[in-house]
């Protein structure tokens, strides 16, 4: 990570709908973290850090709605530090991050830590704070008190909120300061220690099944919720086609409702459980192969508007064991735009793919993109979306390491980000 007085950008292709640049090949000089000038042949009389890649593209800088950086409590599995390395070497500019640390995230001063730790990073922490005290779903946070120190969001992450009352509290009390509810829906008691998704591989393998409906049924009473109360809310990785269709018609009824979808849903189903990799073990589950599809056709007609890492850093005990004892999560900030750029290169042009990863998460989180445009700040994503390369145990910056990834092939790789008058590239 380095911080360079001038930064000259040769011959790079521009992303970016908003400025006048779009889809051209330019030079782009950057000066004190400030976009001086963008041309053809730029020349600087200045001392300068030159990049010079074959087929190097800029966007405005990438988002990810849904990182857990563990700091604190579970630095054992990623701390602020490596998780922000990770993201900037994966090509996000920022990250939203997830409260369920120990102790989590709930009052302002736990907010204040977590931007304390990370105002000096080339990538921004966006924190979001607790719903309700300690994420045990008994007594609402004071949301209102961290929104004014800085939270961006509120959920209980993964802990889906069992109770309407509370829920429809929740989405009242947000209102007041137009506030964001973002929540995970999975009944626990249609759910009873669900392992896998219910179909041929939970009866093949053994194992407890965790039915589409546990999801669904929580998603149709949150839509019911927000109708009610009007307020804004986002469902977080969503993994059913009875969830996109529940979302694609509240949408049509003008609800404030957003919705986003882990990458790897998109890429891997249940049929690859048969060998027991718990690498794979994942909540919500992997589904099967038709869901998969109908989940990509979600994203093609705008329903799904964000594709996330989910980024769940687990220790090596916890990952290799029985896959029942086994937790739920993989690292996945390193393949998002791989995956995405992969499955979506010929159904969805470039400017919509960096769109799932860019605009739309600023827009869910009322925050501004970035143009690349001259005198505006830097904040740039650099990517090649036509390198193939394959995704090695080398490749893994974050201090854990459970992917199932290791070894596939991709199409299209982040090169590293522009940002806070600083630079990242990838070796």
């Amino acid at each position: 990570m380095e911080n360079l007085k001038y930064i000259l950008l040769k011959s790079v292709t521009i992303i970016d709908p908003k400025s006048k640049h779009h889809q051209k090949k330019q030079d782009i000089l950057i000066h004190d973290g400030i976009i001086q000038k963008i041309s053809k042949n730029i020349h600087c009389n200045k001392p300068f850090f030159e990049i010079a890649i074959k087929n190097l593209h800029v966007s405005p800088g990438w988002l990810d709605l849904h990182v857990r950086l563990g700091e604190p409590g579970f630095e054992q599995q990623e701390t602020i530090n490596s998780g922000l390395d990770t993201a900037a070497n994966s090509g996000f500019t920022a990250v939203l991050t997830m409260p369920s640390t120990y102790p989590p995230i709930q009052n302002k001063s736990d907010i204040q830590f977590l931007l304390k730790k990370a105002e000096n990073h080339i990538v921004d922490l966006l924190p979001t704070g607790c719903i309700t005290k300690n994420c045990e779903q008994k007594e609402i946070t004071e949301m209102f008190d961290m929104h004014q120190n800085g939270s961006i969001a509120f959920t209980d992450d993964k802990k889906s909120i069992q109770n309407a009352m509370l829920m429809h509290t929740a989405l009242e009390y947000v209102k007041n300061f137009d506030g964001l509810i973002m929540a995970s829906c999975l009944d626990k008691n249609l759910n009873q220690n669900g392992q896998i998704n219910e179909g041929k591989m939970s009866v093949q393998m053994g194992l407890n099944p965790l039915p589409e409906i546990a999801e669904t049924i929580l998603v149709m009473r949150d839509l019911s919720l927000l109708k009610e109360t009007d307020s804004k809310l986002h469902i977080s990785t969503i993994s059913t086609k009875e969830s996109v269709k529940l979302i694609k018609k509240a949408k049509k009824k003008k609800l404030k409702i957003s919705t986003d979808i882990a990458a790897h849903q998109l890429i891997l189903s249940e049929d690859l459980l048969d060998k027991f990799d718990t690498n794979l073990k994942v909540m919500p589950p992997l589904r099967d192969e038709k869901t998969r599809l109908a989940l990509i056709e979600g994203i093609i007609d705008g329903t799904i508007d964000v594709i996330s890492s989910d980024h769940t850093p687990i220790e090596i005990e916890q990952k290799k064991c029985e896959f029942n004892k086994a937790k739920f999560g993989i690292i996945g900030l390193k393949t998002v735009f791989p995956i995405i750029n992969t499955i979506f290169k010929d159904k969805l042009n470039l400017s919509q793919i960096i769109d799932l990863i860019c605009t739309n998460p600023r827009k869910i989180l009322n925050l501004e993109t970035s143009i690349i445009q001259e005198g505006e700040k830097a904040n740039m994503s650099l990517f090649d979306p036509i390198q193939e390369w394959t995704y090695t145990k080398e490749c893994i910056t974050s201090k854990s390491s459970n992917t199932p990834f290791t070894n596939y092939k991709f199409k299209g790789r982040a090169l590293g980000i522009i940002n806070n008058d600083k630079i990242v590239l990838n070796n």
